[in-house]
């Protein structure tokens, strides 16, 4: 009997597994419908722009969180092969060196920005989010 429960439970767990994974599979598909509808939109304002990038952001700290998850789970991490692992490690991370380049250029852009205005003498108010 014993030798049945863990097998039940283990069947129960890896089909309620499934189940979620599909269910972030449909999520995260919407969300790339959603995000594509919105960078389509023609004539955009500055708020718009701005609203773009806190949804897509959203969307990438959401992935971000599934991800540390998957990896911090030895049992996802064990259905994959050596070479399996290298593409996605290797595929990662240079989205992640793609990701802080760009980083690093618009925060020395906004800085180079913030200086001539401040040496202009037209630095407005500061806004505190």
């Amino acid at each position: 009997m014993a030798g049945y429960e863990r097998f039940n439970n283990g069947l129960m767990d890896r089909v309620a597994m499934e189940a979620m994974n599909q269910d972030w599979i449909q999520r995260s598909e919407n969300t790339l419908k959603q995000l594509r509808r919105l960078i389509e939109t023609q004539d955009m304002d500055r708020l718009e722009l701005v609203r773009v990038m806190r949804f897509a952001l959203a969307a990438l700290g959401q992935s971000l969180a599934g991800w540390m998850q998957w990896i911090n789970s030895p049992e996802i991490m064990s259905t994959f092969t050596r070479d399996e692992l290298e593409n996605m490690a290797k595929t990662i991370a240079g989205m992640v060196e793609q990701f802080i380049e760009y980083d690093v250029k618009i925060t020395e852009e906004g800085m180079r920005k913030g200086l001539e205005k401040q040496r202009a003498g037209e630095l407005g108010p500061r806004f505190v989010i």
